[in-house]
């Protein structure tokens, strides 16, 4: 499902969201903007991003589209972030450490990551939200 284009995946994002917290994050449109970090990967044996909106870019220092999610985290932490991010269900409160494109380590604290269904409820997707990060220092 990773042939979605980027408005398709922004109302994805979105519409899952809502039916899997029951609230809005933001309208679709608004996503590319918005303030917190949102990021989204395929459901790949290997996930690759298939979202990321600015915030996420500019943490990362890179453009994320296309690339291995577990390469978003130090070699170290790869099986930690794998074990946590392997569920089909809403998890609150998230914390792992990622590095960025330059080799700054950061820890993402209190994400919120849930599941990307389509119109048949069919998962195709995970997605994340924070805007909370600390530095990691080694």
């Amino acid at each position: 499902m990773t042939s979605l284009d980027p408005g398709e995946w922004r109302r994805l994002i979105a519409a899952s969201y809502a039916l899997a917290l029951g609230e809005e994050l933001c309208a679709p449109d608004d996503l590319d903007d918005f303030s917190g970090v949102v990021l989204c990967h395929d459901t790949a044996a290997d996930p690759v991003f298939v979202y990321a909106n600015q915030a996420a870019v500019r943490l990362w220092q890179r453009p994320l589209l296309g690339t291995p999610s577990r390469l978003t985290a130090p070699p170290e932490a790869r099986s930690e972030r794998a074990a946590a991010l392997n569920s089909q269900t809403v998890v609150r409160g998230y914390t792992g450490v990622r590095i960025a494109a330059s080799g700054r380590r950061f820890r993402i604290l209190d994400a919120t990551v849930w599941p990307v269904t389509d119109e048949q409820g069919t998962v195709c997707g995970q997605a994340a939200v924070f805007d909370s990060t600390e530095p990691v220092e080694g």
